[in-house]
């Protein structure tokens, strides 16, 4: 939730920068002149708060409601058709990219498992700060709380790239780096294009990476509530924090899904859709960008989702190689008696038939 307030923060730093002072490169030289020349007095209107500009006879009919539109509306009609239709080619470029980065980026469920189970909360707010997309979900249909750490045959396990240190280092090193790829490029279209939705505002950029953050920090507290930690207890933050998902002895019990966990994941999955939505209505009405300088943000973002998507799925894949022991038992039972030892028959039984059961108590252990 830090990362999502940081991130809120930098919306608000972006609407602070005034509009039409920075502009993308290929057509920049060509904005900024026509800003300087031919729309000067409405650009000095905008600046002052002049809301006369309004009533002059050239923007009476244009549909135009404040200064900063008829700045737009001015800049538009003295841009040649040539350039209109790379921007309106670029706008689709860039309105497709939310679905598209949703397809590469990780589900809520994900994220979650790794802040939850593996319990790293702070390499998961990175995370999500790094790659804030999030994949679309069906309402009521919350996959099973540990269905993606299920051994099956052919799935890939963790492997070691070298001693506990460097990896950490490398984790850290990709995502901060991630992040910092995100911050950076978010804020450049904040204060370089202009969102026709909200002309006289830089900020939804910020605001639909942000809203991102949000809707994961949901899916968390959606699989919080089906999850219950048993062991370890008392554990040093830092000290989960620092240690490798493969590394580590975890004990969580399975509890029944409740009122909390239908309203969560619905709250998840719905927001999954309408944040994709609003992605795509703010990227797509994208003004004063060409399709050169859109490809370079889309390869940004999709450079640090991908990047994210390879540290979750390698901590994930070290807790999927780090199942010992699986025990089962009815809600405030314990892990002995008759019925877990009829769970290890049938265990052992669907080992044998290439199935392995998901129980109610899971123990994640090197």
């Amino acid at each position: 939730m830090r990362v999502a307030i940081g991130l809120l923060l930098l919306a608000a730093g972006a609407a602070a920068d005034p509009l039409f002072r920075s502009w993308y490169p290929q057509y920049g030289a060509v904005f900024q002149s026509i800003l300087s020349t031919q729309c000067a007095p409405e650009y000095d209107a905008w600046k002052s708060g002049n809301q006369s500009i309004l009533l002059a006879p050239e923007h009476t009919e244009d549909g135009t409601a404040t200064p900063g539109e008829t700045v737009v509306q001015c800049i538009l009609d003295k841009t040649s058709n040539f350039i209109q239709a790379n921007m309106a080619s670029a706008a689709v470029l860039l309105g497709i990219t939310p679905f598209a980065l949703s397809v590469l980026g990780s589900s809520s469920e994900e994220s979650a498992l790794l802040y939850v189970i593996a319990r790293r909360p702070l390499l998961t707010t990175l995370l999500l700060a790094g790659s804030p997309v999030v994949v679309a979900l069906r309402p009521f249909e919350y996959k099973d709380p540990v269905g993606i750490l299920r051994s099956r045959e052919g799935r890939f396990y963790s492997f070691k790239l070298g001693p506990t240190w460097f990896i950490l280092f490398l984790e850290y090193f990709i995502v901060l780096a991630s992040v910092a790829n995100v911050a950076h490029v978010t804020y450049q279209l904040g204060v370089g294009v202009v969102c026709m939705i909200l002309p006289d505002s830089n900020y939804l950029p910020a605001l639909w990476v942000a809203s991102g953050v949000v809707v994961h920090v949901i899916g968390a507290l959606c699989l919080g509530s089906r999850l219950r930690l048993l062991s370890p207890r008392g554990e040093p933050w830092w000290r989960s924090e620092f240690t490798l998902s493969s590394a580590k002895s975890i004990t969580v019990k399975s509890l029944p899904e409740r009122k909390l966990f239908l309203a969560l994941s619905w709250i998840t999955s719905t927001s999954t859709t309408f944040h994709v939505i609003f992605g795509t209505l703010a990227y797509s009405s994208i003004q004063f960008i060409s399709v050169r300088d859109a490809f370079g943000v889309i390869g940004r973002y999709t450079a640090s989702v991908t990047l994210c998507r390879v540290v979750l799925m390698y901590e994930l894949s070290g807790l999927r190689s780090s199942v010992d022991s699986i025990a089962d038992g009815p809600e405030g039972a314990g892990a002995g008696g008759e019925e877990v030892t009829e769970l290890h028959r049938d265990v052992q039984q669907d080992l044998a038939d290439g199935i392995k059961r998901v129980p109610r108590i899971f123990t994640f252990a090197p």
